[in-house]
């Protein structure tokens, strides 16, 4: 491109200088309005540039929420987790020890049952006097009598699995003969 001032020098007439000037001027002009659509499109440029900050910025302090959130919900789910796992194995060692009272409860009944053929035989039994307490053993309060009547009424009920009638009849008889003599006292 030939420069400016070159083309003013060898520029002849005052016609061609005429010219030249308007031309420049023109091009100023032009220079100018780009210079000036630059600044406005620098301007908008800067605005959305501070816009986008402000979203991610705002995204980011979302995206720490809700990485939170989720932590605490980890947290929160495992410790239910554990509760639930505790609750079974009590519950396990509470079927077990259960397990064992109703053992111990057949094995009990197997030999009142062997005592009271015995006595069948004997012709000495009379139901009437139980000397032998069999559900109640250890009992010694009237709190502690009402839980396990409870306990064994919950065991022995007829619509359990376990349940009979006829053992049913029997704690009842026995809890109210030992009742009789804790609202005697």
């Amino acid at each position: 491109m030939v420069d400016f001032d070159e083309k003013l020098t060898r520029a002849e007439t005052p016609e061609e200088i005429k010219k030249l000037k308007i031309w420049m001027f023109q091009e100023q002009v032009r220079i100018q309005a780009q210079k000036d659509e630059l600044k406005e499109l620098s301007h908008e440029l800067q605005q959305e540039r501070r816009a986008l900050e402000r979203e991610r910025n705002a995204l980011n302090t979302r995206i720490k929420a809700e990485n939170k959130r989720f932590q605490d919900n980890e947290t929160f789910m495992a410790k239910k987790q554990k509760i639930i796992e505790d609750a079974f194995r009590q519950l396990a060692l509470d079927k077990k020890a259960l397990e064992c009272e109703r053992l111990n409860f057949e094995y009990e009944k197997g030999r009142y049952k062997h005592q009271r053929m015995a006595n069948a035989k004997n012709k000495h039994f009379d139901i009437s006097s139980n000397d032998g307490i069999v559900f109640f053993r250890g009992i010694d309060n009237e709190l502690a009598l009402r839980k396990r009547y409870k306990e064994l009424l919950k065991i022995f009920h007829p619509d359990n699995k376990c349940g009979d009638t006829n053992t049913l009849l029997r704690i009842q008889t026995e809890y109210e003969s030992i009742k009789k003599e804790y609202y005697e006292v």
